[in-house]
């Protein structure tokens, strides 16, 4: 990243902070057994990226990035805002990447991943998710928001943006359990399970976003 590009970012990330102080988060916690011991995944849609983000930064959370130029910006953001991050996706790099958010949630941190990112399709699961939390013996916590004003995108994510001093809720799922098979079938079932769930979440508590 030039010289330029990183003051543009930076004075653009100061804008993006003094916006995230004017709104008005709510979290909301769908399942007893969500503040138990056990390392956590959190995993939301791509289109819900920004209001989640914003909500957990400046917290113990890896977020995985692609190695694109796209992801060299929200690599950049998310540093900033207080994330680890690690450099992959399915298409270059992906392994390593799960590996090294592995050993970070070893040390004590969560890890938040969108689930059909970066590049789709939307409402798709992809299996990263699943290696990560049998890798770490964690679990699954769905996660999909409310946002009363936005912008939607006509992105393949239907991307929002929410509008200034907006309220936020922020729901949080039952607690996703795995196994500890990797075979193929087995990671292929928990992702059925997996997208079901946060269909459901997101018919209850987001229908606006389908």
């Amino acid at each position: 990243m030039s010289l330029g590009s990183k003051i543009g970012f930076t004075l653009l990330f100061y804008i993006i902070r003094i916006y995230s102080w004017t709104l008005r988060f709510n979290a909301v916690y769908l399942s007893d057994e969500f503040n138990n011991n056990k390392k956590k995944v959190f995993a939301f849609w791509h289109g819900q990226l920004l209001p989640s983000v914003l909500f957990y930064k400046n917290t113990q959370t890896v977020g995985i990035v692609s190695k694109s130029k796209d992801g060299d910006i929200a690599d950049f953001f998310l540093k900033k805002l207080g994330y680890k991050t690690v450099r992959g996706s399915s298409s270059r790099g992906g392994s390593e990447a799960l590996m090294n958010a592995a050993n970070l949630m070893e040390k004590g941190f969560n890890a938040a991943v969108t689930v059909d990112g970066p590049k789709g399709p939307k409402f798709s699961v992809k299996p990263g998710v699943m290696y990560l939390a049998k890798k770490t013996r964690g679990e699954i916590i769905p996660v999909v928001c409310s946002v009363k004003w936005y912008k939607r995108f006509s992105s393949w994510d239907n991307f929002i943006l929410p509008a200034p001093f907006s309220k936020i809720n922020i729901y949080f799922g039952k607690n996703v359990q795995v196994a500890e098979s990797m075979d193929r079938e087995t990671i292929n079932s928990e992702i059925k399970t997996l997208r079901k769930e946060m269909l459901e979440l997101t018919r209850v508590y987001s229908k606006d976003f389908l």
